[in-house]
């Protein structure tokens, strides 16, 4: 197969297993067919993170679910330049939304984990949800996840992923989630409206990891009990065999003794 210009966006759709393999593959390819600069390029991408590559399968297979994410993180935004204008009014419910979002595509990523027989640990859970939260709100790494290319969880700091055009700069470096820019002579009501937005978002935030915390005990609780059922089942069927078998044997020993009795009448019988 002739090697494309978007055969190395298309290493980070693989099994996470698969990614090097394909990745040295076309990189030989390339390098054989003259394009020994894309070889190199194509040679120096990393793996993905464990977190990273469960969203770019999720990004993949449930655009929908991505687009939804980055449209609450656009209303959140909006919000949060309204709060600046001293308007919060809509804040407490965009943070919400955004909470719910970020929640449905942790959901999606922890099944794509787990069918892949991956673990899902607290720590996943949280590079992940720490990933959406900046993708929701930067428009540069929304994209980036919406591609499903990255390279590792974003950060607020910087977060990595394939370059734009799958040639030239393949690996990029881009900062974190943009601010809403300062403005000069904020009201004092303003401020204190946006400080009273981030300890909503917080509380919301706390409320959503709750509520994910209840939810995979209640699913480890269900999974303890079916294991139980299971095996109650199991013993239940092993006893019901043993009870038959034993009314067998009851059975028989009861005509032993009936023709042992016959026997014995005609003995009886049988004397002077």
């Amino acid at each position: 197969m002739e090697a494309s210009a978007r055969a190395p966006e298309e290493l980070y759709g693989l099994p996470l297993e698969e990614f090097t393999s394909a990745r040295d593959a076309l990189a030989k390819e390339l390098k054989a067919a003259g394009r020994t600069e894309e070889s190199a390029e194509v040679k120096s991408l990393r793996k993905p993170s464990l977190a990273a590559w469960a969203l770019n399968r999720v990004a993949r297979e449930q655009a929908a679910a991505i687009e939804r994410l980055r449209a609450a993180g656009v209303d959140l935004r909006e919000a949060q330049h309204e709060a600046m204008s001293g308007d919060a009014g809509r804040l407490r419910e965009a943070g919400r939304a955004l909470a719910e979002e970020v929640n449905r595509v942790v959901a999606l990523a922890a099944d794509v984990l787990r069918a892949a027989g991956r673990p899902v640990s607290a720590a996943q859970q949280e590079k992940i949800v720490a990933t959406l939260r900046t993708a929701a709100v930067d428009d540069e790494a929304g994209d980036a996840l919406a591609r499903g290319v990255l390279v590792e969880e974003l950060e607020s700091t910087g977060f990595s992923l394939l370059g734009p055009s799958g040639d030239g700069d393949s690996i990029k470096t881009l900062p974190g989630a943009e601010r809403p820019p300062k403005k000069p002579k904020a009201s004092k009501e303003a401020l204190e409206a946006v400080d009273a937005a981030r300890r909503e978002l917080r509380r919301c935030d706390a409320e959503a990891e709750m509520a994910a915390t209840r939810a995979r005990r209640r699913a480890e609780r269900a999974e303890t009990a079916a294991k139980r059922a299971t095996e109650a089942q199991r013993e239940a069927d092993q006893a019901r065999a043993e009870a038959e078998a034993a009314a067998d044997d009851a059975g028989a020993a009861r005509r032993a003794a009936a023709e042992a009795a016959d026997r014995l009448a005609a003995a009886e019988a049988a004397l002077p």
